[in-house]
Parts: structure tokens; C-alpha cells; sequence
């Protein structure tokens, strides 16, 4: 409520310098106020309403500016909290390691790059997305199989 009275007075104000000084006032500062209003209401809208997504929005700001989720300075990184939010984000290394840098189907060495993920068991016909259902096969063992 206190907000809405702070946009009545401000357009009061408004309205009493434009009708005594009308010639100081151009007509691109009735855009400008328009523009300011709509703002405005806009903000007390999702400050009254939408607290949860503001909230969110503004811890989002706080961590992004704290510091960055991944550094390669070990002393001031959050490496640990990346690795704990994604612990497949090096699911094709592991992968590698387990095949023994083969393809799961014709056994041939996996080249840098040149390996790619597939489903055991599709996840259409029941397959689980998880990565005891993934390997690792040469791109032409993806294009035939």
C-alpha cells in the first residue's frame, strides 16, 4: 500500500510542475513517465506476489556475485559443490575408463572425441537413464547399431 502512495505523490508532483510549468515539460517526458510507471508497478507486482521467484532471483544475483561456480583457482573455488550437484559432469571419461578406451560394440580403440554415448537398452523399449544402461561406441557403430 505505502508503494502505491509513493507512485500517487510522485505523479502529483508530476502533475503540478507540468501545469505550472508547462513549457519546461517536452512531450518525450510524458513517455519517460508512462514508462516509469509501468516499471514501477511492474516491480511492486513481483515484490508483492511473486516473493518466492524474487527470492530466487536475488540469491541467484548474491551467489553469482560472490563467486564463480567453477574456478581454477583450488583455493577459491566451489569445485566440491559443482562435483556434488553434477556427478556425471565426467560421465564419458568414466565410461572410457571402465570400456578400456574400446567400443562397447565392435571393440575397436575410441579415438579423443569420437566417442559417443548410447543406450544399452533403449529408453523407449524400458531402458533407466542412468549410467549402468549407457556406453560408449565409435561413430559408426552409432550410425549402424
Amino acid at each position: 500500500m505505502n508503494s502505491l502512495v509513493t507512485l500517487f505523490i510522485i505523479c502529483i508532483i508530476y502533475y503540478t510542475l507540468h501545469r505550472y510549468f508547462p513549457d519546461s515539460f517536452e512531450d518525450i517526458y510524458h513517455k519517460y513517465l508512462i514508462g516509469f510507471i509501468v516499471f514501477y508497478l511492474f516491480v511492486v507486482y513481483l515484490l508483492t506476489y511473486e516473493t518466492q521467484f524474487m527470492y530466487k532471483i536475488f540469491r541467484n544475483i548474491y551467489d553469482t556475485s560472490n563467486q564463480p561456480l567453477y574456478s581454477f583457482n583450488a583455493s577459491q573455488s566451489n569445485a566440491d559443490l559443482f562435483y556434488q550437484q553434477n556427478p556425471n559432469h565426467n560421465i564419458k571419461n568414466n565410461l572410457s575408463q571402465q570400456q578400456g578406451n574400446r567400443c562397447a560394440h565392435c571393440n575397436n580403440f575410441l579415438l579423443q572425441g569420437d566417442n559417443l554415448l548410447k543406450y544399452k537398452t533403449p529408453l523407449q523399449q524400458g531402458g533407466q537413464n542412468n549410467i549402468s544402461n549407457l556406453m560408449l561406441v565409435c561413430p559408426t557403430c552409432f550410425s549402424f547399431h
